[in-house]
């Protein structure tokens, strides 16, 4: 009886787990870009941010902005390479810094906006989008706790649906059991 109560509750599990995130090995690899910087994935974010501190230490050494985002794409994974080109494209058919990163997720739009205040202020970027970088790893670091958060909520779903009635079961009526069989034999 306890077993198919555990089979029937573990079936409708899927049903509990958060909405677009799939257990195992596929929630951490991403295979297609993010559009926006909320669903964007761990290794989106955090990739991101580690472009945006190698154009902080190339723009500080002095290279403009449109080599550091080309040397910074060379050096980068597929999806963050794919969206810097595009940024070093634009720079080349002479499109305005801040506007080369129109075109990209919003995940992106701190480095466009750093650039943008960079260029309105008149100073280099390298320290804004070094800001833009931890400002990115601190979100992450943020949302990874308030899931870790609601994981925890989640887990003590199967131990009140499962373990509490398991528990009743093997335990506390036995122990009724008993008590009844000797209050029934001292009555007679």
């Amino acid at each position: 009886m306890t077993v198919l109560l555990a089979a029937l509750m573990l079936s409708g599990l899927p049903m509990l787990w958060p909405a677009g995130a799939a257990p195992g090995p596929s929630a951490v690899a991403p295979t297609t870009p993010a559009k926006t910087g909320a669903s964007a994935a761990p290794e989106d974010v955090l990739s991101v941010a580690g472009a945006l501190d190698l154009m902080a230490l190339a723009l500080g050494s002095g290279v403009p902005l449109v080599t550091a985002v080309e040397v910074v794409a060379e050096r980068s994974g597929p999806v963050v390479a794919g969206h810097l080109r595009q940024v070093v494209a634009a720079l080349r058919w002479g499109v305005a810094e801040p506007r080369a990163w129109d075109g990209l997720p919003s995940i992106w739009h701190p480095a466009g906006q750093a650039v943008a205040l960079a260029g309105m202020a008149g100073v280099p970027p390298a320290g804004l989008l070094k800001r833009a970088a931890s400002d990115m790893r601190r979100a992450e670091q943020r949302r990874i706790e308030e899931a870790t958060g609601r994981l925890s909520v989640l887990v003590v779903i199967p131990l009140g649906l499962c373990f509490l009635p398991a528990f009743a079961l093997l335990t506390v009526v036995p122990v009724i059991a008993a008590l009844a069989g000797d209050l029934l034999a001292g009555m007679r």
